[in-house]
């Protein structure tokens, strides 16, 4: 039985002082001036634009990415500026932009079919990255975090070695770091089992309080979906740079537990530095003691299968073939500032609306696109009508292996830039990947089909207490799990306002890890809501960019709940939102 948003969040445990707190915001967290944002057609027509002309993918720094930037500083610039706002670029130069351009598998005269290419392998980077200069003012653009131009003394752009060729050894299943002895096949190629089941239970649903759940209209009629998703490989990495150091000639990853389908295309894991070694870092290391790293390819489980019984550990020459390029280019992030009523004054407080801009498809990054709609719509309020001045940034790197911010996602960066900003902060929304449709694997007999379900996906939304979570930390590679806690109650009930009639479907959770890019702003004390949609075909990459999983109704109407859930934050004061400052 469906149940009222009051009981939704009482049910939750937020305490009877904090719904006190709740009752004299202003009422109806949910009052939208519906003609201020534009229609589900006319949003849809940018998501189609930018996927068919600056697409399929937007890797960081690649020229489809940049074109996507600009279009981004022109729609902020277009719609902040008449509102007395301020739009900045910061600009990252000489990042090494790693880019696969063939990529094949044989045995002798026969091929393999490969289902994707592991990111970053091959070749290296030696160059330590310049420390971030933060902005001289509130309205000020940031500076730093570049890398010099290789002059192959003191920094060295290592070429990518595009094959290799040798007997295959199988080493098993990776369980996490140190789970597999790399040098039992030096001077060979490696064969390991990953399984996402077992990645995927390193970090299990019972780490996350669950606070409810919604689907389309109805509070709490259903669980917490959790299944195996190959993004799960970004908590536990297939550690490729020590089989770089044990010299291995080369990897193949074979998935375990999703079909073939669901692994074509899958570009993951992509939070990880190059496979050098030493891996690469913004540290940088010494160019003399170097070494390259090594070509890897996954396929499917049904061509592992075959690997194991027919290939490894027969005298068969097995080549692993990925050609790839490094190039030094720049990228940037794009932010800008819409004043509020006190903009300039000692007592203003600022709201961060934040995404990222760099993806392999239109789902992973269609956020920037919804950004800018939300701007749109409270520049055309009056000014006095923003009790809070607002941020809107979307940032380069989450793409960026490392290069960029920390922990895959690139906000760090961005705060360390921006201290004036941050110090009158008081809340964050981050949005990314909406729209989403859900696509799972369906078992039949013995066998997974990849399909759709006929539902929209159910979107993870964090709401955690910044509290809370400082104390709370933890990761499955340190030995400790992160561990369960409250939600903000503030933060949740305005959630729930703002969901309540939208086309969406949610579970809202708290505790456990705050993934994506609110995760730097959650960890520096923001309240923080992150409203995280992560669907199977999250990182993979298709010819039509994804754009055909998605929905516009869908998009469109997760872009009205994050500006409901703005309004309500405008009205909120910085306690109600329990921030630490």
């Amino acid at each position: 039985m469906a149940i009222s948003r009051r009981k939704f969040v009482a049910r939750s445990g937020a305490s009877l002082s904090a719904l006190a707190l709740l009752r004299v915001l202003p009422a109806n967290a949910a009052d939208l001036q519906e003609g201020l944002l534009p229609s589900a057609d006319e949003m849809w027509s940018e998501v189609k634009f930018v996927n068919n002309t600056m697409g399929p993918t937007r890797f960081t720094g690649s020229p489809q990415h940049s074109a996507f930037v600009q279009y981004l500083k022109e729609q902020l610039t277009n719609v902040l500026r008449p509102a007395g706002g301020s739009v900045f670029e910061e600009t990252f130069a000489n990042y090494p932009r790693w880019t696969a351009k063939s990529w094949a598998l044989s045995a002798g005269s026969r091929e393999i079919p490969v289902a994707s290419y592991f990111p970053y392998c091959t070749g290296g980077f030696t160059g330590a990255r310049s420390p971030l200069v933060p902005a001289p003012s509130l309205a000020a653009a940031g500076s730093g975090g570049n890398y010099p131009l290789a002059d192959g003394i003191n920094v060295v752009v290592i070429p990518p070695k595009s094959s290799a060729t040798g007997s295959v050894v199988n080493l098993g299943t990776f369980t996490g770091p140190g789970s597999i002895n790399w040098a039992q096949a030096a001077g060979k190629i490696a064969y390991i089992d990953v399984s996402v089941e077992v990645l995927s239970n390193t970090l299990p649903a019972s780490v996350y309080t669950v606070n409810g759940t919604y689907n389309e209209g109805a509070f709490n009629t259903e669980t917490f979906f959790f299944p195996p998703v190959a993004i799960a490989t970004i908590v536990l990495p297939p550690d490729i740079t020590n089989a770089t150091k044990a010299g291995v000639l080369g990897v193949i990853l074979g998935w375990q537990g999703i079909s073939n389908g669901n692994a074509e295309g899958q570009y993951n894991p992509f939070t990880v530095p190059y496979s050098s070694s030493p891996a690469s870092s913004q540290a940088g290391s010494n160019p003399s003691q170097t070494t390259g790293g090594i070509p890897a390819l996954w396929v499917t489980e049904d061509v592992g299968t075959i690997i194991k019984s027919e290939i490894a550990g027969k005298a068969v020459p097995v080549t692993v073939h990925l050609d790839a390029e490094i190039r030094q280019v720049s990228t940037s992030t794009v932010w800008g500032i819409l004043p509020g009523a006190n903009f300039g004054k000692p007592n203003d407080e600022f709201l961060i609306c934040n995404t990222h801009s760099d993806g392999p498809n239109i789902v992973e990054e269609n956020a920037g696109i919804g950004l800018f709609n939300v701007a749109q719509y409270f520049a055309r309020l009056p000014q006095r009508e923003r009790p809070k001045s607002m941020v809107f940034m979307v940032a380069t790197g989450h793409f960026g292996h490392g290069f960029f911010g920390s922990g895959g996602t690139a906000a760090p960066d961005w705060i360390r830039q921006h201290p004036q900003i941050i110090n009158q902060t008081v809340g964050c929304m981050t949005i990314e990947h909406f729209g989403c449709n859900e696509w799972e694997d369906i078992k039949r007999g013995s066998t997974l089909f990849y399909e759709a379900t006929g539902k929209l996906l159910q979107s993870e939304v964090i709401v955690t207490d910044p509290a809370f979570q400082k104390g709370a930390a933890g990761t499955p590679s340190s030995g400790e799990l992160p561990k369960p806690g409250p939600a903000d109650p503030t933060l949740l009930e305005i959630f729930n306002d703002s969901i309540a009639g939208a086309f969406d479907r949610v579970v809202v959770l708290s505790g456990g890890v705050f993934s994506g890019e609110g995760g730097a702003f959650h960890a520096i004390g923001v309240p923080t809501i992150g409203y995280i949609p992560n669907p199977q075909y999250l990182c993979a990459i298709a010819p039509d960019g994804e754009i055909s999983k998605l929905d516009s109704k869908h998009f469109h109407d997760q872009v009205v709940v994050t500006v409901k859930c703005l309004i309500a934050m405008q009205k909120a004061t910085a306690n109600q939102l329990k921030s630490a400052r």
